[in-house]
């Protein structure tokens, strides 16, 4: 018998039971602090700037809470993106719950061995 694993796939979800932030959307925000837009961290990331934006303004939405910035620019472009206080927390504490289940998920998997 092969070697066995569990893998799960973390989000969290509003007092609605919503799909609120998840690793797409953790990833997406994380290359917005980097680059300061989300145009570039969407292309970066392989996603349309369309979609990139649809994600961060329904999780907005849902949360009732700005996650990015936007500063729109002039007609040469120059506007940029600023992840929100709020936004880094949420990546920061969306992290920390991930690698707090990868760690009792290797623990299990050691166990059953």
């Amino acid at each position: 018998m092969c070697a066995l694993n569990y893998g799960v796939k973390l989000w969290m979800v509003n007092d609605k039971k919503e799909a609120v932030f998840g690793d797409g959307l953790a990833r997406l925000l994380e290359k917005i602090v980097e680059c300061h837009s989300v145009l570039e961290a969407a292309k970066q990331l392989g996603m349309s700037y369309r979609y990139a934006l649809h994600r961060i303004t329904l999780a907005e939405s849902r949360l009732g809470k700005a996650l990015v910035i936007r500063t729109r620019g002039g007609a040469k472009g120059g506007g940029s993106s600023e992840v929100t206080v709020f936004g880094k927390n949420l990546v920061v504490q969306f992290r920390q719950t991930q690698t707090t289940v990868a760690v009792a998920l290797k623990n299990t998997s050691s166990r059953e061995q």
